[in-house]
């Protein structure tokens, strides 16, 4: 089973760039046989592209995404089936040619394109600032660390994972 873990961002605006730290953080751990960390900073339809060319089992993205939320709460979403019509995907299209790159954008794309497992979570941290920086805010570092254990939960129930030690319990 490959499962792809994507970081979805906007590179240096403040906590919409969660999904590049988050990257960068789990790039550093063993995940297991099958999980792949990709930065997805690049526009949704490179991603689309990417997703086609992979064809992962599961797909798992995390994104600072404005929802209307405190910030720092994490939201987790199952995408299941999802289907764009034709008016929406063309209108992603021509938003996601410019470069442009949300979690929303990345589904709506890469659905209208069929590159979408079907087994696709969304985990997002509502931001505090969309000011430029290179760094979190303090709302935004704690919903990661909450963003990053349900990353490892879901890489886990998708069938990826670390494995267990030889002579480790079940």
């Amino acid at each position: 089973m490959t499962v792809l873990v994507g970081g979805v961002g906007e590179l240096y605006q403040g906590d919409l760039d969660l999904g590049r730290v988050a990257v960068e953080r789990l790039s550093g751990e063993d995940l297991g046989d099958g999980v792949i960390v990709e930065d997805f900073f690049y526009g949704a339809v490179a991603v689309a592209q990417r997703l086609e060319e992979l064809r992962p089992d599961g797909l798992v993205l995390v994104a600072g995404v404005e929802r209307g939320h405190a910030p720092g709460t994490v939201t987790r979403r199952s995408m299941g089936e999802t289907h764009v019509s034709t008016d929406d995907f063309q209108g992603a299209v021509v938003d996601a040619v410019t470069g442009y790159v949300t979690v929303d954008l990345v589904l709506r794309v890469a659905a209208g394109l069929q590159a979408l497992p079907q087994q696709t979570v969304a985990i997002e941290v509502e931001p505090a600032s969309k000011e430029p920086s290179e760094h979190l805010s303090p709302a935004a570092e704690a919903g990661l660390e909450e963003a990053l254990a349900l990353v490892r939960t879901e890489v886990r129930g998708l069938g990826a994972g670390p494995r267990p030690a030889p002579g480790a319990g079940p």
